[in-house]
């Protein structure tokens, strides 16, 4: 990865994302609400002071999509740091799930999940850095990445990621 300065924003917040595979597809749910609105993606949120990013997750999952999850279940796959300009925004943990208990439900924040095969994600309704390490992570690797957008968050300016 090449070094670039950055800033950690006062408003910089650890967070998850949770994916929900089985048999080579994976569950995206239409964000409702707040940041990210209108963008598919996995289900997750921010880390609550006195929380793992792993008690946030089974905690994400619950609350966004009615199901149950055992820690030992998630998978961590990725750390990802995204980037508005300069200003570090969002560190997140990135974790895939393949056991899990419970119907899914739709949120006030998130809307029934639909199910894509991993080789037909919808990128274009997705935020525009995914279409970048999400393809990294579908096919096993594990990354630590950095994407970089440009200041308002609408175009990525670059993408870098080593093994995690």
């Amino acid at each position: 990865m090449k070094k670039k300065t950055c800033y950690t924003s006062p408003s910089m917040k650890i967070a998850t994302i949770c994916f929900l595979m089985k048999g080579g597809t994976v569950a995206l749910s239409m964000k409702k609400k707040s940041f990210g609105k209108g963008f598919l993606n996995g289900y997750g949120g921010k880390v609550k002071e006195n929380e793992t990013p792993e008690m946030a997750a089974v905690r994400e999952l619950a609350e966004e999509g009615g199901v149950t999850v055992a820690p030992a279940n998630l998978e961590k796959v990725a750390i990802i740091d995204f980037f508005d300009g300069e200003n570090l925004l969002f560190k997140c943990h990135v974790f895939f799930v393949t056991t899990w208990h419970g119907d899914f439900v739709e949120s006030d924040e998130m809307a029934l999940p639909e199910w894509f095969s991993l080789t037909s994600i919808p990128y274009d309704r997705m935020w525009k850095a995914d279409r970048e390490w999400l393809p990294l992570i579908f096919s096993s690797k594990k990354i630590y990445g950095k994407a970089y957008y440009k200041p308002g968050m609408k175009e990525v300016d670059h993408f870098e990621h080593i093994p995690l």
